[in-house]
């Protein structure tokens, strides 16, 4: 089979020669390599150093010879946005503070962060966000928006090397109240649903005629495999908003979405989110949605009880990542025979670590999580060394 072929077989509870180890950008589990520092310790622990995989937040990366080495696999992806530059765009300066960054930006927005950020794995201090207000959500609005979308010649021209793929492609759409959070904060993007409705239908409503606009032609086009978006909307007890507030903001869009991906017979989409989505799931399918990722562990996710409540939905991720780091070794065989046989017997399942690799990873128990991950989905692929023990 071919790895679209494996893909889709997985999509429709088939069972294809091998399960894959499949993830996405964003939340890779072990599909994607490693943050710059966490992939030089891989190599300093064992890991060739043809192995690429080497990737920073800021740029982003997929590297085949990862994907080779370790037998896992991912989407391809439009490497393009089909539109000519609109608005100024958003400048910044930085500065260094001791040992910390200092990005100011022309928005307004204040971050400190530690030194090479991009490439290491912690978190920023997001001092003040580019939405604050009104005033500064239309400056943002005015400095980041698209201009005039590229004319249907040229679209095609970009398409057609999709044409004839082997592999699943993803068309990430955008987000609803997810957005709004990543731009004004957790505490603005929530109070605002009750202070300021207004200004969050205002902004959601502003991307999504974006994504209506640029991208849903390019889904129209290609008909991809996989529907894509990125929510964040849930923390580790559960939802960050309302039910009733996700059916008010959100629905309206994942609605259209899951419209779009029916009439263009994709076979996932999928939501990236972090912590406890048990919530979310019934929500999101009830608009079309039929995939979430990663499924956290220690959210209090579980994937046991999400297959016994929604036969169809398709599960990923769900192994927990700690496993591989070191002292860590025992955990590896509980946490895998534990949990993937089981959700296998079912179907619909993609097997992987429940986001990404962490600095305390070692080579070593990477490769025993491997090797018995492969073994338990039949996977036959990858180069790395099988160790057992």
């Amino acid at each position: 089979m071919t790895e679209l072929e494996r893909f889709k077989a997985v999509c429709h509870f088939e069972k294809p020669d091998y399960i894959p180890i499949f993830g996405f950008h964003g939340a890779p589990g072990m599909s994607h390599g490693a943050m710059r520092k966490t992939h030089e310790r891989l190599i300093a622990g064992g890991m060739p150093d043809w192995v690429d995989g080497s990737w920073s937040l800021e740029t982003g990366g997929t590297s085949e010879t990862w994907q080779r080495y370790w037998g896992t696999t991912g989407p391809l992806g439009p490497d393009f946005y089909p539109a000519d530059p609109g608005g100024p765009g958003i400048a910044c300066e930085r500065r260094l503070e001791g040992d910390r960054e200092i990005i100011e930006y022309d928005t307004g927005a204040l971050t400190s962060q530690v030194l090479e950020n991009d490439v290491t794995y912690a978190m920023p201090q997001f001092i003040r966000y580019h939405i604050r207000d009104r005033a500064s959500w239309e400056l943002y609005r005015d400095k980041t928006a698209p201009g005039p979308r590229w004319s249907a010649e040229r679209i095609e021209e970009a398409c057609r090397r999709f044409d004839g793929r082997d592999r699943p492609l993803c068309i990430g759409v955008g987000s609803t109240w997810g957005t709004v959070r990543s731009l004004a904060g957790t505490e603005y993007a929530a109070t605002m649903l009750y202070d300021d409705p207004g200004l969050m239908h205002e902004i959601i409503e502003h991307f999504r005629w974006c994504n209506e606009t640029y991208l849903f032609p390019l889904v129209e086009r290609l008909r991809p495999e996989i529907v894509a978006t990125g929510e964040d909307c849930c923390y580790r007890s559960g939802m960050l908003i309302s039910p009733r507030h996700f059916q008010e903001f959100c629905a309206p869009t994942y609605r259209a979405i899951g419209q779009l991906a029916r009439d263009c017979n994709a076979d996932m989409v999928a939501i990236d989110t972090d912590g406890n989505a048990m919530e979310l799931v019934p929500l999101v399918e009830a608009c079309g949605v039929n995939a979430i990722y990663p499924f956290e562990v220690k959210a209090g996710n579980d994937l046991f009880a999400l297959r016994e409540r929604h036969p169809r939905f398709l599960l990923m991720g769900w192994l927990e990542k700690e496993c591989v780091n070191e002292g860590n070794g025992p955990m590896i065989e509980p946490e895998i025979m534990g949990k993937v046989p089981r959700l296998l017997e079912h179907g619909g399942y993609f097997p992987n670590g429940d986001h990404g690799l962490q600095p305390p990873v070692t080579f070593g128990n990477l490769c025993r999580f491997m090797t018995l991950l492969h073994e338990v989905t039949g996977n036959p692929e990858g180069e790395f060394p099988r160790v057992w023990a």
